[in-house]
């Protein structure tokens, strides 16, 4: 690993809004026990469930790229998951199902079984929810997106983060590789190449083991990575207070957006057109060949 990771602390969040919202105040990451003993989506939500209750749903699926999707039935994908890897989704470890809202859409009686608004400040801001699904192996890149606090509820299943503050930049490799609101690492945190990024073994973060019913809260700009140790559903929601959408951080975004748009700014590195796998752009070792 090279850096040095200290465990998340865990304390009670059956207070659930409280609890959130001291947290919101100091700022630093903590996992919340028993905080969602209450929501069916708890009792209920499985790889298996969803086959069995949806299966028939066509999902898109993806691995570093934003921009290919493999469509896919729900049934098929929780096959896949399972170790029934055969036809087009045979020879891929990473897929992983990702705000994709066709879940949730399909099925609205779905957001009966979960409740976010319960669990941010009343009044002011907004809520902004995903769904996801992966199977064991599966991860997105070390990343950080806006400053909205991020609360990730493990449904079912086992998953790992870890976690940066903005303190640990310089150690961490930021790229240029354009995905809106997104700074992603060149680091993969898997197995890190020292020689390439010898400033890891500076780096101080954490890390978060999450089990069904756990639910981590991630405070804004904080880098986070995460890896599914074994098949597993999860949600998560943004809160979006107003003032985030007029900070510095946002303009910003918007200037790298219209630059990329006119092939200014990370014209051939990006997410979004169709210029290939995170890893090539990472130079990572089980990048796929061009």
């Amino acid at each position: 690993m090279g850096a040095t990771l200290r465990p998340v602390p865990r304390v009670d969040g059956s207070s659930k809004r409280a609890a959130v919202r001291e947290h919101l105040r100091r700022k630093q990451p903590v996992i919340f026990e028993h905080m969602i003993d209450d929501w069916p989506a708890t009792a209920r939500w499985s790889p298996s469930w969803f086959a069995e209750e949806m299966g028939d749903v066509e999902v898109n699926l993806f691995d570093f790229t934003k921009t290919y999707a493999i469509p896919a039935t729900m049934r098929s994908f929780v096959d896949w998951m399972h170790g029934r890897r055969e036809g087009a989704l045979g020879g891929n470890e990473q897929l992983y199902l990702s705000w994709d809202f066709t879940v949730l859409k399909s099925r609205p009686a779905l957001r009966d079984d979960f409740d976010f608004e319960s669990l941010f400040p009343r009044g002011i801001g907004m809520v902004w929810k995903a769904f996801w699904m992966g199977g064991q192996g599966s991860h997105t890149p070390l990343h950080y997106d806006l400053d909205a606090p991020n609360l990730h509820a493990c449904i079912s299943g086992e998953k790992r983060f870890i976690l940066f503050g903005q303190d640990q930049n310089e150690n961490l490799y930021p790229t240029d590789v354009y995905e809106w609101t997104t700074v992603f690492s060149e680091v993969d945190f898997r197995d890190p190449d020292l020689a390439r990024h010898p400033k890891v073994k500076n780096a101080v973060g954490y890390e978060a083991e999450l089990t069904a019913g756990d639910v981590l809260f991630l405070p804004g700009l904080w880098w986070h990575g995460a890896w599914c140790k074994t098949p597993c559903v999860s949600l998560n929601g943004w809160w979006y207070d107003p003032r985030v959408l007029v900070a510095p951080r946002v303009l910003r975004e918007v200037v790298r957006a219209s630059l990329h748009k006119v092939g200014l700014y990370a014209r051939d590195r990006c997410t979004c057109c169709g210029h290939g796998d995170l890893r090539r752009h990472f130079g990572w070792a089980d990048a796929p060949a061009s």
